[in-house]
């Protein structure tokens, strides 16, 4: 049996090696759950002001737009960074520095 550095799967590297190692991973979890809260949190207020009849219906929609861009973008940024480490076997690589 060998002993494998390659994480079990993509959960278990976010959460341990990509979140937790350094402090843009720490930022980038505190991103992801303000996102979370900011959809939850916003949605109904921007609805009220649009039903209320003092926003029209274009910023509505990109207010939406905004806050679920910004959610899926910093959800799904460390997924294409673990699916070019997995190409690369960056897990099983040799170190050749020689310096």
């Amino acid at each position: 049996m060998t002993n494998s550095k390659t994480p079990k799967n993509y959960l278990h590297w976010v959460f341990t090696d990509h979140y937790f190692n350094n402090g843009r991973g720490i930022f980038k979890l505190i991103g992801a759950i303000y996102g979370i809260f900011q959809i939850i949190y916003a949605t109904p207020l921007i609805m009220e002001e649009y039903y209320g009849g003092w926003i029209p219906l274009f910023p509505v929609i990109l207010a939406n737009l905004t806050m679920w861009g910004f959610l899926i973008g910093i959800i799904l940024q460390p997924y294409g960074i673990y699916r070019k480490l997995k190409r690369m076997n960056w897990w099983e690589r040799k170190n050749t520095n020689k310096f």
